[in-house]
């Protein structure tokens, strides 16, 4: 018969049945399964957020309902887990249907066309096929201004749907959208001309920085997109142009607002186009980073950004050595001061791992910010040096700016003896004098003992005269000597040497420096003139002489200003003294002159032509009459008074030959009359050659056209410019330069600097091997920039000579890094490793060594940094106890195992589980107390067959007796004990759907019929 054994190990396989079964769901982190129906549904915050949940074959449909506030829209994003396409539902508060989606990839619904704001709407989240867990992103919208409160939007958002919003990104930080969500993707879309900008709004937490990674459809170049990050104030913080995708990111603006721009943009004569882009949002806390946990210079904490607060460094003689960081963004300047020692230089050396950190330094006095040197290598190890500058005793500034990266440096600060023999020279000053500035003894010469040596000192010996211009630079006394007799000009009497003393020239008014200035002396007797009272010397004192510089003269009678030495005239009356003295007449006075009767200033006594008519006496047909001297014509008139002097019938006046009988014309004016002239127009040409070519003889306007004027008219000459080449041969018959034109151009081939007109010059064509005279002989130019290809250093013009160019033949390429023939440009994975360049820059590993990979614990092609599920087992890695274990992901009893190697015991089951265990025992306990009961009564029905006379017979009694005596039930087990003793059981929660049908009216067997052998006895 049945016992409490029995009823203990039935309510034993009852507990082990129901945990078998029993899985624990925590979908949107509600600690349970969401509900399956929009009354059962799980309620979430109406908050821009990201959850997770699960379904399986068991649980194919989770409900999840929202309480949306006044003046907003919601968008929903469904991501499916690997292998399973799960459906996305949007329902009204009344259950109407508002949107749905059914992709295979990612699903989106939005409430936008549909006003919502202050009711209720639910999101059904179904499984079409497969199982696991699926990630749901939520943005709430603020529809009374148009901003934006988180991402999301279809991957086809169109104009106008910006972040799932369906309203478009504003244009500028004053109206962008804002963006509340974290940690998430969504979608947009820009239009090159009419919608160019997306600004969007992101509240940094404080401690945390920023990443954002925007991407598109197609290449880097087009369509084109940009992505800008700009301060609460506007300013420019990052920004990246040229990348697919474009990625910026912050680590020191926490605790602010920042603005994202996305651009389309479009270079000049581009075609206008719209795309479509996705834009990531991540934030990662700062707490630890270096930025927040400074130590610069050993101070606990960041050196001063500025002059005004430069951190104080102590430095001693020697090296000393400190340790910073900055980063480019948020903390670029690092701003130091120390003192420099008196008779002490400075040196600093700054170095950086330059692939993390690019910067450079610059040092100044304090007092007045002036700046001594700056390095500006930008290869992580600068230099700067006080050499040059005095600085000892001055305090320094000392800058740091970081120019790309962010990351630690160090510097150190060498604090160098200007003076190391101690002999008051400086080291750079003994150096720069060719002294030894190690030995105390070699110093260097100062003779003016200025404290500047003698080798760098412009004035040696302080006379104000520089070294260069200064005759004697080592005498402070000299510093010229004009004659250049080794005298200096203050000790010499004679400074210019011209035999003249320099006091006896400043008598004599002349220059006592210039050598070619010396006194006037006439009569060189050693007084110059303006000292000499008779500088001629000629015996007559100047005061009495009419030429006190000449000493033959001394005497003018007729003050002609010639002296009567060498006057031909003394008196000046006309006649020379040697014709006076020969006519009679006195020469030394002017009123005795001799007879003349033509005036002519002869005297008739010696006078050849009497009449003065210019003829002499001897040849004057008219001696005595002076306007008659001759008679051609012999009849006795005079031909000045004759109208015809010879005769010839013509009178004078129309005879261009009046004294030549045989000539009275003459056309061309040549002295030459026509009846003798054989060219009477004196054109040049011949009488009879003017008739042969067909011009007239007596016009010197009409000449034979000669065009080589070789005095062969063109008529006449088969060569009529004289190049050469005959008229009938000789394209350019009246150009002398020119007689060929191979590309008919009508420009000669001689002036032609391209003969066949095939666009290229004949001083280039041979250089390219190419024949000038051939229009079908053209150079190679690839890149059409008129430097044919044998003599272009750049083909393809693309800035990379050939030698280095992988394709010197293609502008678009330069690179092959993976020796595929696909150039780096349009190769998608430079390094053939079969990583893309944009997976790998996602990735953080080099795109250009196929050495470095990405680490794909999963391989499911997306890299562990960036896979939300590592190990590809469905379940996300935040979510997962193991993510780099395909096999396990949950270990809900934390001892290190994964429960599906390891399942849970029954005791971790109602450890995990207390209120299901509660009801368990509940029912086990009323299992328990029906069977025991059921026990009693049947054994109270039956004792009737315990009470027949056999126990009379065995005993020798009577048969009446009483009942035999039932032992009491043993104890209760111990573990029962402790487990059932008082408990605190609380009132079950409400049946779970799919318990209510399996324990729903549980059937409890009849106990079975005593067994036989029981009946027997």
């Amino acid at each position: 018969m049945p016992n409490r054994t029995s009823a203990t190990a039935l309510a034993a396989m009852m507990i082990v049945s129901l945990f078998a079964g029993f899985a624990v769901a925590n979908d949107a982190n509600t600690g349970g399964d969401a509900g399956g129906t929009t009354s059962t549904a799980a309620w979430l915050p109406s908050n821009s957020s990201t959850y997770y949940g699960n379904l399986s074959s068991s649980d194919t449909n989770d409900y999840y309902g929202f309480n949306m506030s006044n003046s907003t829209s919601i968008t929903v994003g469904l991501t499916s887990p690997s292998g399973a396409d799960y459906d996305l539902w949007l329902y009204s508060s009344s259950g109407s249907q508002l949107d749905t989606s059914f992709t295979t990839g990612y699903d989106e619904v939005t409430s936008n066309g549909t006003s919502v704001g202050g009711t209720s709407v639910y999101v059904r989240v179904e499984q079409f096929s497969g199982s696991g867990q699926y990630t749901m992103q939520i943005w709430i919208t603020n529809t009374s201004t148009g901003g934006g409160g988180g991402g999301g939007g279809n991957n086809s958002t169109g104009s106008g749907h910006d972040a799932g919003t369906g309203t478009d990104a504003g244009g500028s930080t004053t109206n962008a959208m804002q963006i509340n969500a974290t940690n998430v993707t969504f979608w947009g879309n820009v239009h090159s001309s009419n919608d160019a900008d997306d600004y969007y709004s992101i509240s940094i937490p404080s401690n945390y920085g920023i990443n954002a990674s925007l991407d598109w459809n197609g290449t880097s170049t087009s369509p084109d997109l940009d992505l800008l990050m700009y301060d609460s104030a506007g300013s420019i913080i990052t920004y990246s142009y040229y990348d697919k995708p474009e990625n910026v990111s912050s680590a020191g603006h926490g605790g602010t607002t920042v603005f994202l721009r996305v651009n389309a943009y479009l270079s000049f004569g581009g075609s206008a186009y719209s795309s479509d882009y996705s834009l990531r949002l991540d934030f990662s806390n700062m707490s630890s980073s270096p930025i927040n946990n400074q130590n610069d210079s050993g101070t606990g904490g960041d050196a001063g950004n500025d002059v005004y607060n430069s951190t104080p460094v102590q430095t001693n003689p020697g090296a000393n050595d400190f340790t910073g960081w900055m980063s480019v963004n948020g903390d670029s300047d690092d701003f130091y001061v120390f003192s420099v020692p008196n008779d002490h230089g400075i040196a600093i050396n700054l170095s950086s791992n330059p692939s993390e950190l690019v910067a450079y330094i610059v040092i100044g006095y304090e007092s007045n910010l002036s700046t001594i040197d700056y390095s500006t290598n930008l290869n992580g190890n600068e230099d700067v040096t006080s050499n040059g500058s005095v600085v000892q005793g001055e305090s320094i500034l000392m800058r740091v700016v970081a120019y790309t990266g962010e990351g630690f440096y160090n510097f150190t600060v060498n604090m160098f003896s200007l003076d190391a023999d101690g002999d008051g020279w400086w080291d750079t000053v003994e150096n720069n004098c060719g002294t030894d500035p190690n030995d105390y003894n070699d110093v260097p010469v100062d003779t003016d003992s200025d404290g500047i040596c003698d080798g760098m000192d412009s004035d040696d010996d302080a006379d104000g005269y520089e070294d260069f211009n200064d005759t004697f630079p080592l005498d402070p006394n000299e510093w010229v000597d004009t004659d250049s007799d080794g005298v200096g000009d203050n000790a010499d009497d004679d400074d210019d040497g011209d035999g003249w003393t320099d006091s006896m020239e400043y008598q004599c008014n002349s220059d006592p420096l210039y050598a070619s200035s010396v006194p006037s002396d006439i009569d060189s007797d050693g007084t110059c003139d303006v000292l000499d009272d008779d500088d001629d010397a000629d015996g007559y004192l100047d005061v009495d002489d009419a030429f006190p510089l000449d000493p033959s003269e001394w005497m003018d009678t007729d003050s002609d200003g010639v002296g009567d030495n060498a006057d031909e005239d003394d008196d000046g009356d006309g006649f020379s003294d040697a014709v006076e003295t020969t006519c009679g007449s006195d020469p030394l006075v002017s009123s005795s002159v001799p007879t003349d009767t033509d005036l002519d200033g002869s005297c008739d006594t010696v006078d050849g032509d009497d009449d003065n008519d210019g003829f002499p006496d001897s040849q004057d047909d008219f001696p005595l009459d002076p306007n008659e001297w001759v008679d051609t014509d012999g009849d006795t008139i005079g031909d000045n008074a004759d109208e015809d002097d010879d005769g010839d019938g013509w009178m004078d006046s129309s005879d261009a030959f009046p004294l030549n009988p045989a000539e009275w014309v003459d056309n061309d004016n040549d002295g030459i009359g026509d009846n003798s002239d054989e060219d009477d127009d004196n054109d040049g040409w011949s009488d009879s050659d003017e008739a042969t070519c067909g011009s007239d003889s007596f016009s010197q306007f009409s000449q034979p056209d000669d065009f080589d004027a070789d005095h062969t008219c063109d008529v006449m000459d088969d060569d009529d410019d004289n190049d050469g080449v005959p008229d009938a041969d000789d394209m350019f018959q009246f150009d002398v330069t020119e007689w060929i034109d191979t590309d008919f151009d009508s420009i000669g081939d001689n002036a032609d600097d391209d003969d066949d007109g095939d666009g290229w010059s004949d001083t280039v064509e041979p250089n390219c091997g190419t024949d000038p005279m051939d229009a079908n002989s053209i150079p190679l130019d690839t890149d059409a920039d008129n430097a044919c290809d044998p003599l272009d250093p750049d083909d393809d013009n693309d800035m990379v000579p050939d030698a280095d160019d992988a394709f010197p033949l293609d502008p678009s390429e330069s690179m092959d890094t993976d020796g595929d023939g696909i150039g780096n440009n349009a190769d998608n994975d430079d390094d053939g490793d079969e990583w893309t360049d944009s997976s790998e820059g996602i990735c953080m590993t080099e795109p250009l060594s196929a050495s470095s990979v990405p680490v794909d614990t999963d391989g499911n092609g997306a890299c562990d940094v960036i896979d939300p599920d590592n190990d590809g087992d469905g379940v996300v890695d935040e979510s997962d106890a193991f993510p780099l274990d395909p096999d396990e992901w949950e270990d809900r009893n934390k001892d290190g195992l994964g429960d599906n190697a390891h399942p849970l015991t029954i005791g971790d089951k109602m450890k995990l589980n207390p209120g299901l265990t509660a009801l368990v025992l509940i029912v086990v306990l009323a299992s328990i107390g029906a069977s025991v009961a059921m026990v009693l009564a049947r054994s109270k029905k039956k004792e009737d067959v315990w009470a027949d006379d056999s126990y009379d017979r065995y005993h020798g009694q009577d048969a009446a007796f009483d009942a035999p005596s039932i032992p009491d039930p043993p104890e209760r087990p111990p573990e029962l004990a402790v487990e059932l003793e008082a408990p605190a059981i609380p009132d079950p929660p409400e049946r779970p759907p799919e318990l209510a049908v399996e324990l729903e009216e549980p059937a409890i067997p009849d106990p079975p019929e005593r067994p036989p052998e029981l009946a027997v006895e």
